[in-house]
């Protein structure tokens, strides 16, 4: 019997590349995205395509149970849909932050209620989150983006030590910057959120700087090649950093002096 997942933010990304690999490695892969239309580009036998939106608790359960009544399984799930908001603190409005916890923190929390009851029943799966270093690091602009990576981080340690006894592994995946059509969406939003010129001058270096980064950065493969080792070793990791800049950067925020880490980041805003 094959190894069957369901992956949300399926149709573009590091989740779709993930499907796609699972796939190819004969998993049967539930490929779910709030775009119908994204879905359509899979063309393997073992993707089945679920238009899914992980803010509606009950369709999520639906979907699963669904699955289980076809499959009798569920050996993997990969939270992974989410977006980002760049904006100053006070610039995102109350709306705007309400809307990206639904999706990044209890879209996360409606996948892991809808699997973890059949998981405990099996005495066995395997729960992935997307993170990000920013579930490490908080800066300039990424206020509340961060505070959602942030809870993810901080719930993912508890579960995991909670069902470990019940053979359910968990982990995160802490990409960095990479090419995907997150960082045309953060941006975009970043652009249509100013309003108070007193930040004129922060917002302008954090496009500039991690503008700068996003235009450098790989593609997607490294993350998905991070997300596959942690979906099928037999002794996964707590966490995964994705690339280089998750390192650095986790090393610099907790070794340095926060003043001087403040610093810095100003400095770099204002080249």
């Amino acid at each position: 019997m094959s190894n069957v997942a369901i992956i949300t933010g399926a149709g573009s990304g590091f989740g779709l590349g993930l499907s796609q690999k699972l796939a190819q490695n004969g998993w049967v892969v539930y490929a779910a995205d709030k775009n119908p239309e994204s879905l359509k580009q899979f063309d393997n036998a073992n993707i089945k395509p679920l238009p899914l939106d992980v803010t509606d608790a009950k369709a999520v359960q639906a979907a699963a149970n669904k699955i289980i009544k076809a499959e009798g399984s569920i050996d993997l799930m990969v939270a992974n849909a989410g977006y980002g908001n760049f904006s100053s603190v006070e610039e995102t409005s109350p709306e705007q932050v309400r809307a990206i916890f639904e999706v990044n923190f209890f879209g996360i929390e409606n996948c892991i209620r809808a699997v973890l009851p059949q998981m405990r029943k099996q005495r066995s799966g395997r729960i992935l989150m997307t993170t990000s270093v920013v579930a490490h690091v908080s800066l300039v602009g990424l206020g509340w983006y961060s505070a959602t990576k942030h809870a993810v981080r901080a719930m993912s340690n508890a579960l995991r030590q909670e069902v470990k006894h019940l053979g359910i592994k968990v982990s995160t995946i802490e990409p960095g910057t990479s090419k995907t059509g997150f960082g045309a969406v953060a941006f975009g939003l970043l652009k249509d959120s100013r309003e108070i010129s007193e930040y004129d001058g922060v917002m302008r270096g954090l496009d500039k700087w991690l503008g700068g980064l996003y235009r450098i950065s790989p593609g997607p493969e490294q993350v998905i090649n991070k997300m596959y080792k942690a979906a099928t070793t037999s002794r996964p990791r707590p966490a995964y950093p994705a690339s280089w800049d998750v390192r650095v950067l986790k090393t610099v925020f907790y070794v340095l002096p926060r003043s001087f880490v403040d610093g810095f980041v100003l400095w770099l805003a204002k080249r």
